[in-house]
């Protein structure tokens, strides 16, 4: 079937192929930021210190607000005692702006154009709402004459006040209609992270997307799945997408983790803010 690759401004792709999309705009674009989970709003401190209800954790709260006071002194010895305590991890990915990134400058350039194949070399900088740089994506993608879709990246990210990345991967976008099931091969059925896998089996799995999310209380980062060799997201049961064609299919190399949710990070995250403030 005839299929269309777009590069975007931000160089997103979107795949069409027959006339019917595959991949949306903003297709792989870099990812450094999931949304956050209660162990990465803990801390030393933090943990007992969020006044969610009128406990003893509120009065506890008073003592943080005033530790922060104290981060002006010019000590930096204590300075990094109190910061080791009171920031967590998603503090941090906030003050580096993780959550915020936009392209600032994007090159692009079709590198290889024949019978067989269409190279084209995408370079893109991501910056905080600052200004500053936190992250510098380099991407070949390459078109194959059979329709294969082969993509190169390699991505630095530059952050200043994160000690522990949320993530560093590739997000792809695909029509609702298109991604009410799943399948993979990896392990599952359930959820499974690298410090939580042991007792998912390897082998080919299959669930809906309403299976593959988990309704953690308060809204956060769910569903991923470690050790995976490719996943296909399609309409059917049997891994076929819509109108009988095959769904779309993404694989790799070496062994990867993934994650099919219907919300993106920031729509998780605001749920999230919702249910703090009830």
């Amino acid at each position: 079937q005839p299929f269309e690759l777009r590069v975007g401004g931000e160089g997103g792709l979107r795949l069409s192929v027959g006339g019917r999309p595959l991949l949306l705009d903003g297709s792989g674009e870099l990812n450094v930021w999931r949304a956050p989970t209660d162990n990465d709003q803990g801390s030393t401190l933090r943990t007992i210190a969020l006044p969610h209800a009128a406990t003893l954790a509120a009065s506890v709260w008073w003592i943080r607000l005033g530790l922060s006071f104290l981060r002006a002194v010019p000590y930096l010895w204590l300075r990094r005692l109190i910061d080791s305590g009171s920031v967590s991890y998603a503090d941090a990915w906030e003050a580096d702006g993780l959550p915020r990134l936009s392209a600032a400058r994007r090159r692009t350039r079709v590198t290889l154009a024949d019978s067989e194949r269409v190279e084209v070399r995408t370079s893109t900088d991501w910056r905080a709402p600052g200004g500053a740089t936190r992250a510098r994506h380099r991407r070949t993608a390459t078109v194959l004459r059979c329709g294969a879709l082969l993509l190169e990246d390699e991505a630095e990210v530059l952050p200043a006040a994160s000690r522990s990345l949320p993530r560093v991967g590739l997000s792809f976008r695909v029509a609702a209609a298109a991604a009410q099931h799943a399948t993979w091969y990896g392990r599952g059925p359930f959820e499974n992270y690298p410090d939580r896998c042991s007792a998912a089996k390897v082998g080919v799995h299959a669930a809906s997307a309403d299976e593959l999310a988990t309704p953690y209380v308060y809204p956060s980062e769910h569903g991923h799945r470690t050790g995976t060799r490719w996943v296909e997201v399609g309409g059917g049961g049997d891994g076929e997408g819509e109108g009988g064609g095959g769904g779309w299919q993404r694989g790799g190399g070496a062994l990867q983790r993934r994650s099919v949710c219907r919300q993106r990070a920031g729509g998780v995250q605001r749920r999230r803010e919702g249910c703090r403030r009830r």
